[in-house]
């Protein structure tokens, strides 16, 4: 049975690091481009959302004075990882709790622009939004000091690009989460994927949908390392092999799919940093990977 054949173009140059250092940059300056840029998309929307509102700054709001704000929201998390906090659990006795994940109830949303911040309530749920978020906020300043949101208005998506269309079905595998290497991962589970990806598992109509397969995208997660070796400490000779096996082991799984999608190389070892390529899988470097180099 013939596999699916789809052109692919690598685009991703434009993101790639040439030469520069980090020298004490900051980042604040990419925040204020984009409010200045989504301030004029976001102020188009209020004639006709809220053509009887003023558009305001945090510095000119009044108390019981109904207007739409325009700015950048902070999410204050009171669960989210504090340089303070890795160095107060170093000298700790008492280890610390791990929380299961960042969200907690106590948390809260606050709206910055160039002159000032406020904290928000109101119909504005912080569990639904995250930092860095450009919106236009109806609502009053209380007496309390907080603005009291009514509604939010986005800017929504930017114009999309149409893409052409085709008349055949064609598939792309995201894979994710597969942590070779920790106590979860099952090996056998990871060979039917693979199986089913190269059309070795299930019947005609199974290997007709695995022939429509174009791409493989592993977007994270795939192996598993021991906290301890990520802690910026320097790694023992002795403890180098445990930090190799897990991703050794999926460069041999992966290897399979190799004979299906050739794919021009773009490591050629297991220290650059992965050998398997020769594939068409393109990899998201899971977050870890900065840690291991």
């Amino acid at each position: 049975m013939e596999r699916k054949q789809a052109d692919y173009s690598n685009l991703d140059e434009r993101y790639t690091i040439q030469g520069e250092r980090y020298q004490g940059q900051q980042y604040s300056h990419i925040y204020y481009t984009r409010l200045h840029h989504m301030r004029t998309l976001l102020h188009a929307l209020v004639p006709s959302r809220k053509p009887h509102l003023p558009v305001t700054t945090v510095l000119g709001l009044e108390e019981g004075k109904d207007c739409v704000l325009v700015g950048t929201l902070y999410k204050h998390m009171k669960l989210k990882p504090s340089i303070l906090d890795e160095y107060s659990k170093e000298r700790s006795a008492i280890p610390l709790v791990k929380p299961h994940n960042f969200m907690h109830s106590d948390d809260n949303l606050i709206l910055e622009d160039e002159s000032g911040r406020v904290a928000l309530a109101g119909a504005i749920p912080p569990a639904a939004y995250v930092t860095g978020v450009v919106v236009a906020l109806h609502g009053k300043e209380t007496s309390a000091g907080n603005f009291l949101v009514e509604d939010v208005m986005e800017a929504g998506l930017p114009p999309q690009t149409v893409l052409p269309s085709i008349n055949e079905d064609k598939y792309v595998v995201f894979v994710s989460g597969l942590s070779v290497g920790s106590s979860t991962f099952n090996p056998l589970q990871f060979q039917l994927l693979i199986d089913h990806i190269t059309g070795h598992l299930g019947d005609e109509n199974e290997q007709a949908i695995a022939s429509k397969i174009v791409r493989v995208v592993v977007a994270g997660n795939s192996v598993h390392i021991a906290p301890r070796f990520l802690n910026g400490q320097t790694v023992a000779a002795k403890d180098q092999p445990r930090i190799a096996e897990p991703i050794k082991e999926l460069d041999i799984m992966l290897t399979q799919v190799k004979l299906f999608y050739p794919f021009p190389s773009k490591f050629a070892s297991l220290t650059a940093p992965f050998s398997v390529v020769d594939l068409d899988v393109i990899y998201f470097l899971c977050s870890w990977w900065r840690h291991y180099l």
